[in-house]
């Protein structure tokens, strides 16, 4: 079937079969994609941090009752903080979004042929032939809603459907934050030397940190090798800072 022919009774019937079983379910699967970002940085922060501060408080030889509190105090600190910038930073976004979209909307109401015009221009500059891109945008300037949705689309490259996501989000970062602080802090707790909790603390952080970059290749379709390693080494340079200044305090103070 060319492309320019009528469409035929059987392609809309497949059509809609293919928009029930598939289309429909891609903004969801958009919607998870984004909320597994969310995780992916709230996880990479609450190894990273939490990692160079224990890692830094072993290497000055305190305590262990001090490391696991400075360790938790961060890791409670740093999941507020993250969920609390998440949400401010998304919330700015959406309103920033529905603001625009709203001018978008007056400006259909105040000037309809103008925005009509518009769309018919922007459709011949992606490659249709005047006539079509003018009869287009009419068709679509018959339908407000369709109209609008169009335009923010088209001419604004958003999402007519912006909004709702900052809470979840702040909810996600927060959390895989505090949870993935538990990792480089628990060995703390065993009952083993300061030597060996810290050793643990590091291996377990660099296979969190390596199987999370693996995740990180998957989402991107990066080598995923390639990914977990880089992701590691950023880890290793964290905790190498961490215990260098744990050392050079130490040294200092004492």
């Amino acid at each position: 079937m060319a492309l320019d022919a009528p469409i035929t009774p059987e392609a809309r019937a497949e059509a809609e079969l293919h928009i029930a079983d598939h289309a429909l379910g891609e903004a969801d699967r958009i919607a998870r994609l984004s909320r597994v970002r969310e995780f992916v940085l709230g996880a990479q922060d609450g190894l990273l941090v939490p990692l160079g501060v224990v890692t830094g408080m072993a290497a000055a030889n305190p305590s262990r009752a001090l490391i696991v509190v400075a360790g938790l105090a961060e890791a409670v600190a740093g999941a507020v903080a993250m969920g609390s910038g998440s949400y401010l930073a998304s919330e700015a976004e959406e309103r920033l979004y529905l603001a625009e979209i709203e001018e978008e909307h007056q400006e259909i109401v105040d000037h309809p042929a103008r925005e009509t015009a518009e769309l018919a221009l922007v459709l011949e500059q992606e490659g249709l032939p005047r006539d079509q891109a003018e009869q287009v945008a009419v068709g679509l300037a018959a339908n407000p809603n369709v109209f609008l949705r169009t335009k923010v689309q088209k001419e604004l490259g958003l999402s007519p459907d912006v909004g709702g996501a900052a809470f979840g989000d702040a909810i996600v970062v927060g959390g895989t934050y505090l949870g993935a602080a538990i990792i480089p802090l628990w060995p703390y707790l065993l009952p083993v030397s300061l030597g060996v909790a810290l050793a643990l603390s590091l291996a377990c952080t660099l296979v969190a940190l390596f199987t999370l970059g693996i995740v990180k290749g998957r989402i991107a379709r990066m080598n995923l090798l390639f990914s977990g390693a880089q992701v590691a080494v950023v880890g290793s340079i964290s905790a190498g800072l961490g215990f260098l200044i744990g050392r050079i305090v130490s040294n200092v103070a004492g």
